[in-house]
């Protein structure tokens, strides 16, 4: 997968964890990741697209107005990590994470697991 295409999903897999309508968190994620995506992290874990966006549904609950910004991205040629920071609603910095990443066939993603 080239770097601009890697960028491109990961902003859209970022965009979807924040306080956005049901159907452009759908979009975003139909962009990024794969129908049977697995992910695990602190939060919890999942082995399809639809548990994704109730777990990210679930956050922004808990989290109302939080958002992630990309502090960089790493990649080889099947395989990234992700080093992004959490913010909340009014800008205070509360979280760095990094996400290890494994692209299908496709170039969505369809292995996550998330350190935070």
């Amino acid at each position: 997968m080239n770097t601009e295409t890697l960028e491109q999903r990961w902003t859209a897999y970022m965009a979807a964890f924040g306080a956005v309508a049901d159907d452009e968190r759908e979009r975003l994620l139909e962009r990024s990741v794969s129908e049977d995506v697995t992910f695990t992290n602190p939060g919890g874990e999942g082995k399809s697209r639809v548990s994704l966006a109730a777990h990210i549904e679930k956050f922004q609950k808990a989290n109302p107005g939080a958002y992630f910004s990309t502090d960089r991205l790493l990649a080889q040629p099947d395989k990234f990590l992700a080093i992004w920071s959490m913010y909340k609603q009014d800008g205070t910095k509360v979280a760095t994470g990094y996400n290890f990443v494994r692209p299908d066939q496709d170039g969505r993603f369809s292995y996550m697991a998330g350190f935070f």
